[in-house]
């Protein structure tokens, strides 16, 4: 996961933005405390960095009180010199900073720090988790792969017990190999040999049926070994294209999804690329690609509800291709709405769902199944050395207090060689 990273800037930072573009890593800046909180509730950080003077004086202070209690899942990071110290151990002390980085700013220093700062805040997110006890497989995933422990054959079972779980749900709820299996057996005991004792007769409602449920097998079996295909494939994506190729993808996999728009009546919603980021390219392989964007759109449309509008957003802001999908946040089962903030990143690690529920309305468009979706959305996105995150955001679209889901993914922009 590329860290993702908001900060104050100032004439004490001014070499931070060309450090954190030579690590790869994407950030926004923000011109005065007073527009943090406004971007923490628009967006989603991992990390909010200031210079110490910046945060020198005691109404200062308590504004970062305020972010650490409102963003416990964003980590403040001080940019600090050797003539401060005691200002920088008092905010370390009191918890209002989580860490620190010395100027003059060394890259290998910097990205030392931040990506054990990373490891610490999935590490705090999972801990919360299992904690509250909400996710009874990933407490035992947690346990077996905690280091301090053997994995031993009885948790090895425990494990692939759960597993097999997942995949039951998708193998034999609703249409698919279980219903194939019940059609065959009426097909066989409605089927009626003739006089000649040479050919069967099997009534027309039974051989669609049949039809059906084959071809919704055969889907699982086919997203079974594209899934099987990716999972596979270790290598980064090292061909480049124009970021306006995106748009041919994305057309086309709309064009695909017509007919699952039409189950609710959805419509799309797409920006065009901005034109700033002409000259420039992004890690491209089409294939892969075409896979991300079908996700993402089935994602969107299964959560979205009869009418609603799916919105799908560019923007170019500082070292990347920023693309927002967009769609309403709904009440889920136990009362939380859209993606709860603990579950942000554990949605893209395997067999984890919020409802276990299997629509199969749109089996037949599916290409990842079994709770694998967004973990190989994630696992493709960081072959292009791209970003991918979701949470909840505040509705600014709609005419509506409500929240609506919002999957970002950052395309690192590479300049083209001339």
């Amino acid at each position: 996961m590329i860290p993702h990273s908001l900060f104050l800037e100032s004439q004490h930072t001014d070499s931070l933005a060309d450090t954190l573009k030579e690590i790869g890593y994407t950030f926004e800046r923000i011109h005065s405390l007073d527009e943090v909180a406004k971007t923490l509730d628009e967006g989603k950080f991992h990390f909010l960095i200031f210079h110490v003077t910046d945060v020198e004086n005691p109404e200062a202070q308590e504004k970062l009180t305020e972010f650490v209690k409102n963003h416990p899942y964003t980590l403040i990071i001080l940019v600090t010199d050797s003539t401060k110290w005691d200002v920088t151990a008092s905010l370390l002390k009191q918890h209002k900073v989580y860490d620190f980085i010395q100027t003059p700013i060394d890259v290998s220093h910097l990205q030392f720090t931040l990506d054990r700062s990373l490891q610490y805040l999935l590490t705090k997110q999972k801990s919360q988790l299992i904690y509250e006890a909400e996710n009874h497989l990933y407490k035992r995933m947690v346990e077996i792969f905690d280091w301090k422990k053997s994995l031993t054959h009885k948790e090895n079972e425990n494990i692939a017990a759960d597993i097999i779980h997942q995949m039951n749900i998708n193998l034999f709820q609703g249409s698919g190999i279980g219903t194939l299996m019940s059609v065959v057996s009426i097909l066989i005991s409605k089927s009626k040999l003739d006089l000649e004792g040479k050919n069967y007769s099997i009534p027309k409602p039974v051989m669609d049926l049949l039809s059906e449920n084959y071809e919704a097998a055969k889907s699982m079996f086919d997203s079974m070994s594209i899934s099987q295909s990716v999972i596979d494939d270790e290598m980064l994506v090292e061909n480049m294209e124009s970021p306006a190729k995106l748009l041919s993808i994305i057309q086309n996999e709309a064009e695909i999804l017509n007919e699952a728009l039409d189950i609710k009546s959805q419509k799309i919603n797409l920006s065009q690329i901005p034109s700033s980021v002409s000259g420039k390219k992004i890690h491209f392989d089409e294939t892969k690609l075409s896979y991300v964007v079908r996700e993402i759109f089935l994602n969107a449309i299964k959560y979205s509800r009869d009418k609603d509008v799916i919105y799908l957003i560019f923007f170019h802001k500082e070292n990347f291709l920023e693309l927002k999908v967009i769609n309403p946040a709904y009440q889920n089962n136990d009362g939380t709405n859209g993606i709860p903030e603990k579950f942000e990143s554990f949605v893209f690690e395997p067999f984890f769902r919020i409802s276990s529920v299997v629509d199969d309305s749109y089996a037949k468009f599916e290409q990842f199944r079994f709770g694998l979706g967004l973990p190989l959305v994630k696992k493709i996105m960081d072959q292009h050395q791209a970003n991918v995150q979701i949470y909840n955001i505040e509705n600014n679209f709609r005419n509506e207090n409500t929240k609506d889901i919002c999957l970002t993914i950052r395309f690192p922009l590479i300049e083209e060689e001339k």
